[in-house]
């Protein structure tokens, strides 16, 4: 366990709801644009879009005509005439346009940089380079902050988590931004892995091949030989270590979930998925559940929900325990986002699951 020397900032890496529903979106087969809206759908637009995506409680789209545009608390908004490229997360809705970088919240568009290099969104944090001051700055919490004695060139290595971010500075020492703190953690010399959640970071430094993982303010070592493989959720790091065992660090504590490697896992938000000897597992808050003796053929795991295609071809949903059929005919397509799944069956019907009730245009 490492003791750690930190640097304040007035920075605030928080979870701060921007957005507060649980949507859905689909084009129908007039190809109009709809919104799904707690349990009312809305027509947003009468020609088919060229892009959308949806987060917790944000939809972005591109019009035919090419303006981006937003719909969230249930008010549409114009946002932007042109854009390049854009990103939902759970808490942010991002966008540039030529070298501008910009955040859209509670209906307003703000300029974060206007010589935008690399950057990063996060769920609830933006990193990025300004290229024309050359400094690395964090945009969260409506805030902007210039880590001003940190000043980077535009090839700097840096990565993002939910709420997280972590960062080489120009003395080669890997820092991380947790909280309101800025965590000095390892000088490095031979390079990193590095894979980051919510409050919580997985490292493996080339130098000596150690695994460690940051949580509540420490660095603990794990193992002292580099996993097999790694992946970070909320205050989770699920592994196979070099003995290929599959263990799981949550909240501080360490578990043992099989003595042999799993074929596959995978790990979002608190839902760990995995296959073992062709069985389908879940482990959610402490609790293993078999979900099924057979691997699906697809699956996804958003919010508190995993959907899958079942061995019957149906489209499933593991909730709260418990198993629950979203339908008993062929679906075409399905779309998990927070706790909303969307679904096309048929010949070409869309329905929505949320809150355990399915939704009919």
């Amino acid at each position: 366990m490492y003791r750690l020397t930190y640097i304040l900032f007035v920075i605030t890496l928080i979870v701060r709801p921007v957005f507060g529903q649980s949507l859905g979106a689909f084009t129908d087969y007039d190809k109009n644009f709809i919104v799904f809206d707690d349990g009312n759908f809305r027509q947003l637009e009468f020609q088919e879009v060229k892009s959308f995506a949806v987060g917790s409680g944000c939809v972005a789209y591109v019009t035919n005509g090419g303006h981006l545009k937003a719909y969230a608390n249930h008010i549409s908004y114009n946002v932007s005439p042109s854009v390049d490229n854009y990103t939902i997360t759970d808490n942010l809705f991002t966008f540039r346009v030529g070298s501008q970088l910009y955040v859209f919240e509670q209906g307003n568009k703000r300029l974060l940089s206007g010589f935008t290099g690399q950057f990063l969104v996060g769920d609830s944090v933006v990193a990025f380079i300004d290229t024309n001051k050359h400094y690395f700055s964090i945009y969260s919490d409506g805030r902007v902050t210039e880590l001003a004695d940190i000043i980077v060139g535009n090839d700097a290595q840096f990565w993002v988590g939910a709420n997280t971010v972590a960062f080489v500075d120009m003395h080669d020492i890997l820092r991380l931004v947790c909280g309101d703190r800025v965590y000095e953690l390892f000088n490095v010399i031979d390079g990193i892995k590095v894979r980051l959640g919510r409050n919580v970071g997985a490292f493996v430094d080339y130098s000596d091949g150690a695994f460690r993982i940051f949580y509540d303010g420490e660095l603990n070592d794990i193992e002292q030989f580099t996993p097999k493989s790694f992946k970070c959720g909320y205050e989770q790091v699920a592994f196979v270590n070099s003995m290929e065992n599959f263990r799981l660090f949550s909240k501080g504590e360490l578990y043992d979930i099989s003595g042999f490697a799993p074929d596959m896992y995978d790990l979002n938000r608190k839902i760990l998925v995995y296959s073992l000897q062709g069985q389908f597992f879940t482990y959610i808050d402490g609790e293993q559940y078999l979900v099924e003796n057979y691997v699906p053929q697809s699956y996804s795991i958003k919010g508190n929900l995993l959907t899958y295609i079942d061995q019957n071809g149906y489209l499933a949903v593991f909730e709260d325990g418990e198993k629950h059929i979203l339908s008993y005919g062929p679906v075409n397509d399905y779309r998990a986002v927070g706790d909303v799944v969307v679904f096309n069956e048929g010949l070409n019907t869309t329905k929505i699951y949320y809150n355990g009730k399915i939704y009919k245009k």
